[in-house]
Formats: C-alpha cells, sequence, structure tokens
C-alpha cells in the first residue's frame, strides 16, 4: 500500500489560500512544480519526482490536498510537503494521525 498525505483546513481557518500561492512555496522550499488540472483531479506535478499531489479546490480556493508517496523518491520529500503545507496554515495528517 502506498504512504499518503492527508492535507485539509482547519474548520474556523479563512478559505484565501490560492493554487499560485501554494506553488510559490513550493519553489521557495526547492521543490519547483507547476500545475496540471485534468478531468480527475487538480495535480501539481513537483520537478522531477514521481509522487503524486492533487488539490482539493473550492470556489478557486485550496481547501486540501492528497499527497501519494512513490517508493523512487526521496523518503525526506514526505516531510517536505508537510512542512510546505504546515506553513501555509494547512493540518498535515496520515493514517496514524496528525504530523
Amino acid at each position: 500500500m502506498a504512504y499518503e498525505l492527508y492535507i485539509y483546513s482547519q474548520e474556523d481557518a479563512p478559505k484565501t489560500l490560492t493554487t499560485q500561492t501554494v506553488i510559490t512555496a513550493f519553489g521557495a522550499a526547492g521543490l519547483p512544480c507547476n500545475e496540471q488540472p485534468d478531468q480527475f483531479g487538480h495535480w501539481l506535478v513537483l520537478d522531477g519526482v514521481e509522487s503524486a499531489l492533487d488539490l482539493t479546490i473550492k470556489d478557486s480556493i485550496v481547501t486540501g490536498a492528497c499527497f501519494r508517496f512513490a517508493p523512487e523518491d526521496d523518503e525526506a520529500l514526505v516531510q517536505q510537503v508537510a512542512d510546505v503545507f504546515k506553513g501555509l496554515g494547512l493540518l498535515v495528517s496520515d493514517d496514524e494521525g496528525e504530523l
């Protein structure tokens, strides 16, 4: 089974996070990415990475995401992704609970 992170906003948090803000935060963390929405999701493709990152978008605002780690990627990527989203004020958890 793949390792996944679940990213979500707090109930009472202001809903102002845009896709561009997320892309900028990943770039600042040394993880450049580009946006590739399709009929199955709103993907952020991290340069040189096989892991998948699907944003949850509502009314043009990012409300959460799901990150599926690919085993061929460096395990440090999981913490890097979690740190970027936490830095944006989102909560991050896995199957064991909140990180």
